[in-house]
């Protein structure tokens, strides 16, 4: 049997069986003693976790599926599993895929150096032994990754297998949050398989946004599947190469059922292809009607480019109901920030505007609007204003913060009142908000 044949296989020994199967070892031994039933009723209790809900929705409530075999397959087997497949909630299927270019840069990055230099074999001490062997470790599971998305690549099964999976999903009405994220947390079916550490600045991974997008969004689209909300999270990692764009121009059919079921939809996308990010958002955000959670924090990198793209974006946007927005990394006018606020102002309880620039107007201005325009707001958290002005560059130490209403007892409406009158203490309130989530910022 091929190596790579035996890893997925080796998934037939499932947790999830594996009280059952402990039981069934013990109890159809020839030479059963008390001793082995002492041992089975030990057994059954340390294993008796592993089949409760506490540990399902600890464990299962929110994966990383890569698109690798034997990650699908657990993915699929998790779907379908009738105790742990209902706590399954938020999916992120990672556009990170190895590359032949990783396994040159990989040795030079992982092996034993000392002041910069790579320490040769006959010279290593214990501790660049260990070193070493963990360089090995991560070749070999780096390998691993490579061969099993080479595979799929070959075969072209991954969306049948994703099909598979979202079947259950679908059969059961299960409410699916659906992510694509360069950060892999907590991956499925993947402990042989390198997950996609940072190795600094040197290009390691390499990125597939445009067709793992489409890919899984035919998958869902094509067995009915409740998504509620889509997250695009891309870090701009020096270690990863974009071979795609976050784009959406091949899926127009599809993505115009799924975005249909949207309730929230989060942006936090660094690429520097900010022309194909905004018009794939467009499309989504002009047909979602009843679109509840909208934050946009941050589309391309922090220049006079996001100031076209954020406002053209806002007003796309169908949805005249939204409860919390969050805005981000993005230089606009107060009046067209408040213009498009004030169309959500009967609904609006939740408003956060992180390192956002207002090239016209003033945080105070702002926040007097604020005050007589949003009477249904319980959260105000404006974080880095920058009062933008004549200048050609944001000035970080003129950056200002405002928090609100994070407490029970904090009232929203006197609070920028206060504000207004001179009367807030940003360091006051960031100590309150501290012991308010318990952290204790002053020293011992």
């Amino acid at each position: 049997m091929h190596p790579i044949d035996f890893i997925p296989s080796s998934a037939l020994f499932r947790l999830m069986d594996l009280p059952n199967e402990l039981i069934k070892l013990v109890c159809s031994h020839a030479d059963l003693s008390v001793y082995d039933l002492m041992a089975l009723r030990r057994t059954c209790k340390l294993t008796r976790e592993f089949s409760s809900d506490e540990f399902a929705r600890r464990c299962f409530h929110s994966i990383t599926v890569l698109i690798a075999r034997s990650s699908l397959l657990a993915f699929i087997e998790l779907s379908q599993h009738p105790r742990f497949g209902p706590f399954i909630q938020c999916i992120n299927i990672s556009p990170t895929i190895a590359s032949e270019e990783g396994l040159k840069v990989l040795p030079p990055a992982t092996a034993p150096h000392r002041h910069g230099v790579p320490v040769p074999l006959a010279f290593q001490r214990v501790e660049d032994f260990i070193l070493d062997v963990q360089c090995m470790d991560t070749m070999r599971t780096y390998l691993n990754r490579l061969r099993e998305e080479n595979e799929l690549k070959t075969d072209g099964s991954a969306e049948q297998m994703l099909n598979i999976a979202f079947k259950a999903f679908a059969e059961r009405k299960q409410d699916i949050r659906l992510s694509f994220s360069d950060q892999e947390t907590n991956a499925v079916g993947a402990k042989h398989l390198l997950p996609n550490r940072d190795f600094g600045e040197r290009t390691v991974w390499h990125l597939e946004w445009k067709e793992t997008i489409a890919r899984t969004i035919k998958a869902a689209f094509k067995q009915g599947c409740t998504i509620v909300e889509i997250a695009l999270h891309e870090t701009g990692r020096k270690d990863a190469q974009n071979n795609s764009s976050c784009c959406t121009d091949d899926i127009e059919q599809e993505l115009a059922s799924v975005r249909a079921q949207l309730t929230c939809l989060t942006v936090d996308f660094e690429h520097r292809d900010i022309e194909t990010t905004s018009r794939s958002i467009e499309r989504m955000v002009s047909a979602v009607k009843d679109l509840s959670w909208l934050y946009l924090h941050q589309i391309g990198e922090f220049d006079d480019s996001n100031q076209r793209y954020m406002p053209e974006i806002l007003d796309c946007v169908a949805a005249t109901s939204l409860e919390q927005m969050s805005l981000g990394y993005c230089r606009m006018s107060q009046s067209q920030l408040t213009a498009f606020i004030e169309k959500h102002s009967a609904t609006l309880h939740d408003l956060q505007l992180h390192e956002a620039c207002l090239i016209t107007g003033s945080c105070m201005s702002l926040i007097a609007w604020i005050k007589d325009n949003l009477p249904c707001l319980k959260y105000l958290e404006l974080d880095g204003m920058c009062e933008h002005g004549n200048k050609t560059t944001c000035d970080g130490d003129a950056f200002k913060s405002y928090w609100v209403g994070y407490g029970k007892e904090k009232d929203v409406q006197v609070s920028p009142a206060n504000m207004l009158d001179g009367k807030y203490d940003h360091e006051t309130v960031v100590e309150e908000y501290n012991e308010l989530v318990g952290m204790n910022t002053k020293d011992e």
